[in-house]
């Protein structure tokens, strides 16, 4: 499919593509273990992109948010002759606000970008802050509670039970188990099964350690969400937003292995014995041995549409743009019963070809990748009202 032809354009769009890889930090001194905390971009990701977006016109490429205001300085005060910034920068530094640096800088100057806003941005990389949202706005989320950050304490200390206790959800947070995890690491970083808490002992003993691994992050106490994991990928902004996927993530110990790929349980194994996807499952992720691994459903399941709703609710409430996925997991494993609850959102979904889960989720029902992209193009387009008369 000509994809000009697919997005009604007259000419070649001029892009920037900005964007943080992998190859920049290891440069910049950065552990592997850093970069993934950071979601930095590995080489087929920024190829794939810049690939996609090259059919659709110019792309000049800018590694970084440093390399962008260099750019921006260049321009001698005019605004840089791009129709359209792909915006894949993740930051760095200030933990809050790293994915917000790009877009404001970007708005600063007046020019156009896919995906959320500086300001949206800002929360919803803030697990804590999306669920407030997402609460005053009806959307079922669990019950939760937030410990300040450590680094915030007074003399290294603050009373953790009083936090949870002082809860507006403090009746509902007395049921256990609970769990426990930082508000601003993505990528699974932080979150184990060993996060899980039985009793108020053990939930002080999970806080002191997850505070003390991350002492920049307000932590996250929630009632834990017994029931299935699942991923809904979003395109589109507003009232125009759809669901171009869905897909559960089974538990190797609650249904066993996939049937693709049948293997032998060892309930000894850490890595398969778990029921949370965690950092453990996504860097130790065994193709041979997957676990959780995605089952995907039919968009007229009747799981898959309560679980577009929820989604669809929060991304509106969120005032999440162009493209991205929202994690939830029901409320108990009783089907008849369960609800789909919010966890998170990503803004900057992962654009790995053939690996990443929107990838996946938009294969799943027949949008391959050079098109996933042309996509989000024309929903930024559209959500710019950038009509073809604009862009010629």
């Amino acid at each position: 499919m000509p994809y000009d032809g697919f997005l009604g354009l007259t000419r070649p769009l001029k892009f920037a593509f900005t964007f943080d890889s992998y190859s920049r930090g290891l440069k910049e001194g950065f552990t592997l273990d850093q970069l993934e905390g950071l979601e930095f971009a590995e080489d087929a990701t920024v190829e794939g992109v810049s690939s996609a977006l090259k059919k659709l016109g110019t792309v000049e490429m800018i590694d970084g948010v440093k390399a962008l205001t260099m750019r921006l300085g260049s321009s001698s005060g005019s605004k840089a002759d791009w129709d359209l910034v792909f915006n894949y920068c993740e930051g760095y530094g200030a933990v809050a606000g790293r994915e917000s640096q790009a877009p404001a800088l970007l708005e600063a100057w007046g020019i156009p970008h896919t995906f959320s806003d500086s300001a949206t941005m800002a929360v919803c990389i803030d697990k804590s802050k999306a669920k407030m949202i997402c609460e005053h706005f009806k959307v079922p989320t669990s019950p939760f509670a937030v410990i300040p950050a450590r680094n915030s304490w007074p003399n290294d200390t603050v009373d953790i039970l009083a936090c949870v206790d002082n809860s507006p959800h403090a009746e509902r947070l007395k049921e256990f188990p609970l769990f426990v995890k930082p508000s601003l690491t993505g990528s699974g970083n932080g979150v184990s099964q060993s996060n899980k808490a039985e009793n108020r002992e053990q939930l002080v003993k999970v806080i002191e350690n997850l505070s003390k691994e991350h002492p920049e992050s307000s932590l996250l106490v929630e009632r834990y969400l017994a029931g299935k994991e699942l991923t809904v990928g979003i395109l589109g902004t507003g009232q125009d937003a759809k669901v171009i996927g869905v897909r559960e993530f089974v538990f190797v110990k609650e249904g066993g292995p996939p049937p693709y790929a049948p293997f032998i349980v060892d309930e000894n194994d850490l890595y398969l014995s778990q029921e949370v996807y965690g950092h453990l499952n996504k860097a130790g992720w065994d193709a041979t041995r997957p676990n959780p691994w995605p089952r995907r459903l039919e968009l007229n399941d009747p799981l898959a549409q309560a679980a577009s709703k929820v989604a669809l609710d929060a991304w509106r409430a969120l005032g999440c743009r162009d493209a991205g996925r929202i994690d939830l997991r029901m409320d108990c494993k009783d089907l008849t019963k369960a609800v789909p609850n919010f966890m998170e959102v990503n803004t900057i979904a992962g654009l790995r070809p053939e690996w990443s889960d929107l990838v996946q989720l938009a294969e799943d029902n027949g949008i391959g990748y050079d098109q996933l992209i042309a996509e989000i193009v024309g929903q930024a387009l559209k959500r710019l009202g950038m009509s073809r008369l604009q862009v010629e």
